[in-house]
This record gives structure tokens, sequence and C-alpha cells, in this order.
């Protein structure tokens, strides 16, 4: 009963901040919209429908109408990262406007207008911009320190975060993912979560093209909240299809001086009745001949937990995804991106992710496919 609460508050967040960005871009546009001509009738007509998109396409993808979830979800989510520019951008001049009213200058109708239209005008441009962006992943590469290698010693790792395949993101991103492989050859591939949303397109043929990386320490995967939302059962065999061997609150040694840990995320709560077990469970404390990668969704840490891995890789925050949005995600998630130095000479490092969820869009939050050289001090 508390999960169904939970969501129902959810749902009734999102769809009031929905419906308040929709009706603040009606009302700068009132003047216009409440003419009777039939271009407006119908542009009244095609945002009434675009209102309507994000939840058709939540259900489309539910049922596995890909092709339709496709063009619901670029039409629905393109709106909804527009209607968030345009709040920004419009909303730095409404500042600046209160400000002059306030010293007696009151705006003319067409310097109002004009505003808009600036509004309108750089909020597609980086919408443009965004789409291009969104398409061109960049191969970050990392290397970190350690003295629990023998000298010259080297593990290369390939981190793959938030792929979120997709009605909108399908064999393209995987065969992407697979020719990074194979340039950058590494000795095992991690996944850190989020690798599937419902209603994927083209799955038999990201599952086939995935399957075909096979890297010599092998694949392993966690389970984000995206999993979890997807559906625990349909996730488990897609990880599977596509050779990755799952870690749910486990470690497992790949090599004599090497292990690898994953934990689920906290997302399972929602969907069933778990507990996420602490970390001292499925982990030893460090010790100086093995070095431990830690695959975790979220960039938390908790107390101590540093004592028990070397190296923490995650995902989850896609870098806030679109700028300036990743202000409010810093907030939410104080390690948002990048490289961290934890206490006990531990390292987290927080990938942007290579897909998008929601607007099909990056901004400032260019995505990335990590690869992680682990090598000897020495």
């Amino acid at each position: 009963m508390t999960r169904w609460i939970s969501f129902a508050i959810f749902i009734t967040v999102v769809i009031t901040v929905y419906s308040l960005l929709n009706y603040y871009f009606i009302h700068k546009h009132k003047n216009i919209l409440t003419l009777k001509t039939t271009p407006v009738l119908i542009l009244r007509l095609l945002l009434f429908t675009l209102i309507l998109t994000p939840i058709a396409t939540i259900i489309f993808s539910r049922y596995e109408q890909t092709a339709i979830a496709a063009i619901t979800g670029f039409a629905g989510y393109s709106w909804l990262a527009f209607l968030g520019l345009f709040l920004g951008i419009h909303g730095i001049f409404d500042i600046s406007l209160f400000v002059a009213e306030r010293n007696g200058m009151k705006p003319s109708e067409s310097h109002t207008r004009a505003i808009s239209a600036t509004a309108v005008i750089v909020s597609l441009l980086i919408l443009f911009y965004g789409a291009f962006e969104a398409d061109n992943i960049q191969i970050k590469n990392i290397a970190i320190k350690t003295d629990k290698f023998r000298s010259g010693e080297r593990i290369r790792i390939m981190q793959i975060s938030d792929v979120h395949f997709s009605p909108m993101i399908g064999g393209a991103m995987a065969q992407t993912i697979k020719e990074i492989a194979d340039e950058q050859q590494p000795d095992l591939i991690v996944s850190t979560g989020d690798i599937l949303d419902p209603g994927i397109k083209q799955r038999n043929e990201i599952v086939a093209t995935l399957s075909e990386i096979k890297p010599p320490l092998g694949k392993f995967a966690i389970m984000g909240n995206h999993e979890f939302y997807t559906t625990e059962q349909y996730s488990k065999q897609f990880i599977s299809d596509s050779g990755f061997t799952l870690l749910r609150n486990k470690s497992i040694n790949i090599r004599n001086n090497l292990t690898v840990a994953g934990v689920d995320d906290p997302a399972i709560k929602r969907v069933k009745d778990a507990i996420i077990p602490p970390i001292q469970t499925y982990l030893s404390p460090k010790t100086r001949d093995r070095y431990t990668v830690l695959l975790k969704h979220q960039p938390r840490i908790e107390e101590n937990s540093e004592n028990y891995f070397d190296l923490q890789l995650s995902g989850h925050t896609h870098g806030g995804q679109i700028f300036p949005f990743n202000f409010f995600v810093r907030l939410v998630y104080p390690y948002m991106y990048g490289i961290y130095e934890l206490k006990g000479g531990a390292v987290l490092y927080v990938s942007r992710g290579a897909g998008t969820w929601g607007p099909p869009f990056r901004f400032m939050a260019r995505p990335e496919v990590v690869i992680v050289d682990v090598v000897s001090v020495n």
C-alpha cells in the first residue's frame, strides 16, 4: 500500500509540474492563442495533443507498441524539454521586467512579444544542438593508480551506464558500444544500471550485438532504478541474454587480485518489499593484495563504506543531461559527475551515461563511455 501511495504522489507531482509548465507557455502567448483563426485553432489542438503525449508514451511502451511509442515519446519529451528551457529563458526576462516595472518603466507590448519570440528561438536552437550532442558519444579515458598490482600490471575496465534502450534508443546504440569495445579492447565491461526502459525497439538485434562483445574477464551488470521500473524479470532476462553476469548484492573474485561487486538500486523497494543489505554482507574490508571494484547505480557513499572498495563506478545523474538542470541535480547528488577522491584512498567515478531519458537531447552534458585503466603505481 505504501508503494502505491508513493507512486500516486509521484505521478501527481509530475502531472502538476507538467501542467504548470504548459500553463506558463500558454499564458505568455494568450493574445495569440485566443484568436479564432484556423491556424490558431490548429495550434491549440496541437498543444493539447502534445500535453497528452508523455502519458501516451508510457502506455504504448508498456504494451510494447514501440513504433507508436517512439513517435509519441519524441514529440512529448521534446515538448517537455522545450517548455523547461522556455521557462528558464523567459523567466530571466520576467525577473528583469519585474525590476523595471518596480522602477516605473513599463515595457511596451512589442517589447514583451520580442521577449517571448527570443525565448522560443533560443529554446529551439538549444534543442537542435542538443539532438546533435546526444548522438555523439565520447570516449572518456581515466587512469587510476594502485599499489595492489605488480609493476607494469594494468586492468582496463569499460563502463557503460544509463544507456536506456527504449522505443527511441535501439540497435544503433548497441553497435556503437560494440565498436568502442572493439577499439578499446577492455579486460572487462561493466554496466552500472539503467540499461533499458519499457518497450525496447529492436530487442533481438540489441541482444545479438551485445552478446558478440566478449572481453577476457567477462561482463558484469547491476540493477538500476529503471530495471525495476521496467519489471524485474524482464530486465534480468535482457541482461542475461546480452551476456552479462548480474551482480545483486554480491561480489565475485575474477582474478587472484581483483574483485567486482554489485548492489541493487534502492528503487527495488518501490516495487516490492526488499531490503538493501549493508555493504559488509557482500564485501570484506579492503586488503593490501586485492583491488575491489564496486558497481552502484546511484552515486551515494554510505558512512565508512570506503573501507570496503577501492573504486566505485556509478551513473544515474546523466550529468544533468540538459543545462542548466544540472544545478538542480547537484542539489540531490553532490557527486554529480566525474572523479572524486574519497577517504582511505578510495575513488568514485560518476559517468554521464551513454543514452538519454525522457527528452532525447543533451546540452553541455555530452554522453560517454568510460575507459578506466587501473595501473600499478610502479
